[in-house]
């Protein structure tokens, strides 16, 4: 593509657009990114998607390198992509009319792989997962964030510290007052699954019989363990059946083997993670934001369409 048929404009007239790219004299609203992928190309496309609908003009992510499966998922939602190896697909519609197509694949990835900004690590994400919970949280004494995440209080000192850095918390009166909470709900759904959900993995298992499978909610879960993903969003709004069942422990798993319905299987469809908060959850299910990061991080559309019913309902502040 000739570098003169882009041109990055300096004053960025959306603020929630990085800046404004200008290509064959279409503006496109543009977001840049480091990374992105598979596990994260949900939350950024449900973003671009809105935006895209209310400011009436077309998107592009730019990012330092986009492999071609997330290439491919991000074009089924209509999001144009560009990356700095020379990897693009930009595709124009006017009144129906393809007006330009722009298209290169196969550029190989020559950047080394960032680590994620220090707050959004391991400890980062388990206090800002308290801290979502409400926003009342960001007040409570260090040894009651403590309790209820298992992170050090210097850890917790460390993440609180770079949250007032980021503007996500305010210092008023001795009080802190979380700010920016969409954003921030953003960016932690975004880095839990790249970064603390992998480490969660504890074993898969499967179904013993087709039947069980379309039977699940049968399946009465042992005392300690919780639905999420799919299968906790069809348990709170039943739009989505469920192709894939994670549940998040505090017991070995081993204990669901005892309900007679699965058996392991390292390929099923049943993930079973360590839970990593210390509150109790209500009606078998995790967190509602939890299960709203479960469905971002599949990457799988009709996942994300069910992400965007629970956001409208259940999730209005994190708008």
């Amino acid at each position: 593509m000739p570098k003169e048929t882009v041109i990055l404009k300096e004053d960025n007239t959306y603020r929630n657009f990085d800046a404004i790219v200008q290509i064959m004299n279409v503006e496109f609203l543009c977001e840049v990114k480091n990374t992105v992928t598979t596990a994260t190309v949900g939350n950024i496309a449900n973003r671009l998607k809105a935006l895209a609908a209310t400011e009436k003009r077309p998107v592009l992510l730019i990012a330092k390198y986009i492999t071609p499966t997330v290439v491919t998922d991000l074009a089924t939602y209509g999001i144009n992509t560009l990356d700095c190896a020379g990897n693009c697909y930009i595709r124009y519609v006017k009144d129906d009319k393809v007006i330009f197509h722009l298209a290169n694949k196969g550029e190989k990835n020559t950047f080394v792989t960032e680590k994620p900004y220090p707050v959004f690590q391991e400890a980062g994400l388990k206090v800002i997962f308290y801290l979502l919970q409400d926003p009342l949280n960001a007040n409570k004494p260090y040894r009651e964030i403590q309790n209820a995440t298992g992170v050090s209080l210097g850890g917790i000192k460390n993440v609180m510290d770079m949250l007032v850095e980021r503007n996500f918390i305010l210092s008023v009166g001795g009080r802190r007052v979380l700010k920016n909470k969409n954003t921030l709900f953003n960016l932690w759904v975004e880095n839990y699954n790249q970064v603390l959900k992998p480490k969660l993995l504890l074993c898969r298992m499967t179904f013993r019989t087709g039947e069980q499978r379309i039977k699940w909610l049968a399946m009465e879960l042992p005392d300690g363990m919780y639905w999420g993903g799919e299968s906790g969003a069809n348990m709170v709004d039943s739009y989505l059946e469920p192709g894939t069942f994670d549940i998040y422990t505090e017991i070995p798993a081993a204990n669901l083997l005892k309900t007679g319905f699965v058996r392991q299987d390292e390929d099923g469809e049943i993930r079973i993670y360590r839970k990593f908060w210390n509150w109790k959850a209500e009606n078998r299910l995790v967190p509602l934001i939890l299960i709203y990061a479960d469905l971002m991080g599949s990457g799988n559309s009709r996942c994300v369409e069910m992400a965007e019913r629970l956001l409208n309902h259940g999730l209005k502040d994190y708008k």
